[in-house]
C-alpha cells in the first residue's frame, strides 16, 4: 500500500526516512489532502495490525488479522 500511495500521489505521501523501510507512510498535512482520505489510510493501517478482537469491537471490517 505504501508504494502505491507514494507513486500515485507523491504530492501528498512520502516514504519517511528511518521507518519507511518498515512500511510507514508519511503524509504531508500542508498539501490540501482531504481529511476523509487521511482517516481512511489510518483505518486501513489499523486493520492491518490490530488483533481481530479489537477490529470486531471497533465495528471496522477487513485487514489481515480480521475475520
Amino acid at each position: 500500500m505504501q508504494q502505491a500511495l507514494v507513486e500515485a500521489a507523491p504530492k501528498h505521501y512520502f516514504r519517511p526516512p528511518y521507518v519507511g523501510h518498515r512500511g510507514w507512510l508519511g503524509v504531508r498535512l500542508d498539501r490540501d489532502l482531504a481529511w476523509d482520505e487521511i482517516a481512511g489510510a489510518i483505518e486501513d493501517a489499523y486493520l492491518c495490525v490490530a488483533p481481530k478482537g479489537l477490529t470486531a469491537a471497533s465495528g471496522l471490517v477487513g485487514g489481515e488479522n480480521a475475520g
